[in-house]
């Protein structure tokens, strides 16, 4: 139990160090320190849960520590090697994408698991060869054995875990079919809320109360009108000076129209002027003809009233126009407000930008969804390329795309459900914003689907040896689940507890992103390992294995693909003959 969390303290560290050299270079989100922490327990203690629990179950054969360790590495370790390379690429997803709020955490994350592979194929195997079987030294299994025998009067033999896994596979693969269409249909309802997503930009609400600066914000919305503070800030450039007629009425035209959006409640500008004594909006012609009033000539009751106007909306040939909408400017109502003013047509000679908060936000969206189907794709092709050189099939790699996009669906479904929606805000202690955060959900894409990656390749690279052995695919598929269910349980539940720890956190940003993946952890770990897996396994039969000829010649001549059998590697057990090296 001690050795993954000798890796993880090293590996957390390491990071955090190279992430600080980073940041000299590439402007760095605040929210990486809690995505490495929580990364780097999750990877180091997975990674060396694998490793160990492999150097084990070799010792437990009667190998030599040498020859456990080498066959730890060479089995164990390569599939490290091909998660770690899952899950970077999942968090290489996040490159595509220019706000450093999202790429920096990709960096962050690929330096997570550069330092998590480091250590657990390095420090590892060194820290095992030196211990051997000292490794199984205090073993809290066998004092419960013991309790348990006296207590009882047992005697305390040692159960193996493998039967009770393997028989759960096995009448999972008996029907497949009844096993897997309800699990898909929960899967699918689970995913349903993800449909009714609304993003919104995180502002000072999402911060715990307590802070001034929430405290101050939300003092603001509740006390005055909304929108007043935060309002859609539109630039005209015009190509001569403001105040000359014809561009006058063209600006007062502009601050008309723009007035008449639905959703914009007045506007504020030298150009959008009101009659003093009646309320009502002086018409474009009345407005330039204020303008056209030379400044030595103004009444004295007018000149300073244009001079502040002056001063505070025109600045040269630029002229500002404050649109005040009744809306936040961090929810979807806001910032879905932005293509229509600009739409809007200025008028000849006029170019208009529009910013603010509400176009910050929107821009951010429209970055992000622009961007989108690159990183997307691009994850999902580079993880089934690397998927298919470790296993030398075509089907695996698609067949494990799918299954994953239906445990993070499933999250998604659930991060709708309760931070957008409410549901069980009182037990997680937060205020629920109206909306789901814009950026957590491809940031927990990007994670997740790496870490669910992981399970896969473990779990697929003991089927496929059993699999080179012996030819029997429903044999082969509960002999892996057998091998490994209890190490991918064990290893969703360490993950499952350093992510739910994060639900603690005050912040909504990082307490949603913890609760989300550690749902999808759970689901991925338990229903599609368990129970999907092998009924997919069992249907696919001799499918599962299959490639097209040249594809599949070049799986086997890039040798990634090769599964170590009990030939390949040297160093007899112990009390045996040497083995042939045939």
């Amino acid at each position: 139990a001690g050795m993954p969390r000798l890796v993880a303290g090293l590996a957390i560290p390491s990071t955090l160090g190279l992430i600080f050299f980073v940041s000299r270079q590439v402007e760095m989100s605040v929210y990486v320190l809690n995505i490495a922490t929580m990364l780097g327990l999750a990877l180091a203690i997975d990674y060396s849960l694998f490793i160990v629990s492999r150097f084990r179950e070799e010792l437990a054969r009667g190998r030599t520590v040498e020859v456990a360790v080498e066959r730890a590495v060479a089995t164990s370790g390569k599939a490290v090697v091909f998660s770690g390379i899952a899950v970077a690429i999942g968090l290489s997803g996040l490159l595509f994408f220019r706000a450093s709020a999202l790429s920096s955490i990709g960096i962050a994350g690929s330096l997570v698991v550069l330092s998590s592979v480091f250590y657990g194929l390095t420090f590892l195997p060194a820290l095992l060869g030196m211990l051997g079987p000292r490794v199984n030294a205090l073993s809290l299994n066998r004092l419960l054995r013991r309790l348990r025998a006296r207590a009882f009067g047992q005697t305390a033999t040692t159960t193996h875990g493998h039967s009770r896994w393997e028989s759960v596979a096995r009448r999972v693969m008996a029907r497949p079919i009844a096993v897997l269409v309800p699990t898909l249909l929960f899967l699918l309802a689970a995913g349903a809320p993800f449909l009714r997503l609304e993003q919104g930009i995180p502002d000072a609400s999402t911060l715990p109360p307590g802070l001034e600066s929430r405290d101050a914000l939300v003092a603001i919305q509740k006390e005055f009108p909304i929108g007043e503070t935060t309002p859609i800030i539109v630039l005209a450039e015009t190509q001569g000076d403001p105040r000359a007629h014809d561009t006058a009425i063209a600006l007062a035209r502009y601050a008309e129209t723009l007035r008449a959006l639905e959703g914009i409640e007045r506007v504020e500008s030298a150009f959008s002027l009101r009659d003093p004594a009646t309320g009502r909006y002086l018409a474009p012609g009345e407005v330039a003809t204020l303008w056209a009033i030379p400044e030595a000539q103004r009444p004295p009751q007018l000149a300073p009233v244009l001079a502040a106007l002056e001063k505070q909306y025109i600045a040269g040939s630029t002229v500002r126009f404050d649109a005040i909408s009744p809306f936040e400017s961090a929810k979807p109502e806001a910032t879905d407000m932005i293509p229509l003013v600009r739409a809007l047509d200025p008028g000849p000679g006029i170019t208009v930008t529009v910013g603010g908060a509400a176009a910050m936000g929107h821009d951010f969206l429209a970055g992000q969804n622009e961007r989108l189907p690159f990183a997307v794709g691009m994850t999902l092709l580079a993880s089934a390329v690397a998927l298919f050189l470790l296993f030398g099939s075509l089907v695996l790699p698609i067949k494990a795309v799918i299954m994953t996009l239906l445990s993070i669906s499933a999250s998604f479904g659930a991060l709708v459900w309760i931070f957008q929606e409410g549901n069980l805000s009182g037990l997680l202690d937060f205020q629920p914003l109206g909306y789901t955060l814009a950026g957590n959900p491809i940031i927990m894409f990007s994670v997740l689907f790496g870490l669910s990656m992981d399970y896969e390749v473990l779990l697929l690279s003991r089927v496929q040896e059993a699999y080179r052995r012996t030819g029997d695919n429903t044999a082969s598929v509960a002999e892996g689940l057998a091998r490994t269910a209890g190490v991918i349980t064990g290893a969703a539940l360490i993950m499952v507890a350093v992510f739910a720890a994060f639900a603690l956190a005050q912040t909504i940003t990082i307490k949603s992103i913890g609760v989300g993946m550690a749902i999808a952890v759970a689901i991925d770990a338990t229903i599609i390992r368990v129970l999907v897996v092998p009924a997919t396994m069992r249907l696919l039969g001799r499918w599962n294995w299959w490639a097209p000829g040249p594809l599949k010649r070049l799986a086997d001549r890039l040798g990634f693909d090769h599964v170590e059998t009990e030939d390949d590697l040297p160093g007899p057990a112990v009390g045996t003959a040497p083995m042939s090296a045939g």
